[in-house]
């Protein structure tokens, strides 16, 4: 795989993982560990890639220069898929300065033996000159871990996010506009569902401090997936819509099924949605019987939703074992936290005394989604009248979304 260059000097020098399908607890189609080369006067790596992947680095390093001329490793993120190589380069380069925040250190201790590592803590707002390039350091706690960070390139305005920004995705195209802006965007949605919404405040408090410098962002490098050329404002605008929970006029609609019971009902509700005049997406979860959904592409569907809805049927006493850890899946993502909330209930079918769509509507309001109305539950099989039921409750939800 050859380097890409992103600017004179500057050098994507990562490796791409063909075969990773599953990471974070969802689903995705390989995925890059984005490490760049940044040359002036001194040369500065910026990130490394996941154990067993720096060879590939190194390589595209060599077929620049000599990895050996590197003067600084800049390591935005102590995780693993970032800082992998880092144990080698430090080996290679006894007393390299490695540029990182105080949490980053006192993540690199507990991960790997670090003795003799030349570590430099960086002051949120700290530039490092490397002669006709200058890399400025931003803090960036939580966004996703404690010790992350963001490098800029001031000269060429690019944008080193680390995980910020990225997408899960195996790609021999490294630009949003070779890819493709759309399905960029969509890779960039199902990552910032499955990762992010739970900083979201912080998301937008650090894009508040990246618009109060003033500088201006031609582009935005993030630590995985295809790099953003076209649309870097657009997906800075993305992450900040997201974060605000600006979404469609959208309903979701998740539950899985025992017999057929509950999937009547979702059909219901669906037919009432679009009856009422929004989107209906209908999500049966997977669970290894059927082609279902996995719970990171819906997570990515509700993201853009104004509503959701969850059914499942009663089983011992207890939600379906997919839903249940479906909604153990939404409650640590909260989506609650973004700006604008979303609607929703539940429904279900039972075979004795039910409950399983209580104990669902308890972990709805949990994970921050305000109930629209009372679950419709029924007994055994809906009925003419429970179908009509569930078809107002569909229609009725659509309305106060469309409103809203």
């Amino acid at each position: 795989m050859k380097v890409t260059e992103l600017a004179k000097g500057v050098y994507w020098v990562g490796a791409i993982d063909w075969n990773l399908r599953d990471y974070h607890g969802y689903t995705l189609p390989g995925t890059t560990y984005n490490a760049y080369l940044v040359i002036g006067e001194k040369v500065a790596l910026i990130d490394t890639t996941y154990p067993g992947f720096e060879g590939q680095m190194l390589d595209h390093v060599a077929s620049i220069i000599d990895p050996m001329k590197i003067d600084y490793v800049i390591a935005n993120h102590v995780e693993m898929d970032h800082s992998g190589g880092l144990p080698k380069i430090a080996k290679m380069l006894p007393g390299v300065p490695i540029y990182c925040t105080q949490a980053g250190v006192e993540g690199f201790n507990r991960h790997y033996d670090t003795e003799g590592w030349n570590f430099h803590v960086i002051k949120n707002g700290e530039t490092l000159d490397l002669g006709g390039k200058t890399l400025v350091f931003l803090e960036a706690p939580m966004l996703h871990w404690p010790d992350s960070m963001f490098t800029y390139l001031a000269e060429d305005e690019i944008l080193f996010p680390n995980d910020a920004f990225g997408q899960h995705i195996a790609s021999s195209e490294r630009f949003d506009d070779e890819l493709g802006t759309d399905e960029a965007m969509e890779h960039a949605q199902k990552f910032f569902a499955n990762l992010i919404i739970p900083l979201a405040p912080k998301v937008l408090k650090k894009l508040g401090e990246v618009t109060d410098l003033k500088v201006g962002i031609r582009m935005v490098a993030p630590s995985h997936g295809v790099i953003w050329r076209e649309n870097a404002m657009g997906i800075i605008t993305a992450y900040a819509n997201w974060s605000n929970g600006v979404s469609k006029d959208k309903v979701t609609i998740v539950y899985d099924t025992m017999h057929g019971s509950t999937t009547r009902m979702a059909t219901a509700i669906a037919e009432g949605v679009i009856e009422g005049g929004c989107e209906a997406k209908v999500c049966m979860l997977k669970d290894g019987r059927y082609k279902g959904t996995h719970r990171s592409d819906v997570v990515k569907e509700i993201l853009d939703s104004k509503a959701v809805i969850v059914g499942t049927p009663t089983l011992q006493d207890e939600p379906l074992p997919t839903v249940a850890g479906f909604m153990s899946y939404l409650r640590g993502l909260r989506p609650g936290r973004l700006t604008q909330k979303k609607k929703g209930f539940t429904f279900g079918s039972h075979g004795g005394s039910g409950g399983a769509v209580r104990i669902v509507e308890d972990d709805m309001k949990k994970a921050g989604i305000e109930i629209f109305r009372e679950p419709i539950e029924v007994y055994y099989r809906p009925d003419k009248d429970e179908i009509e039921l569930c078809r107002r409750a569909g229609k009725e939800i659509a309305e106060a979304v469309r409103n809203s």
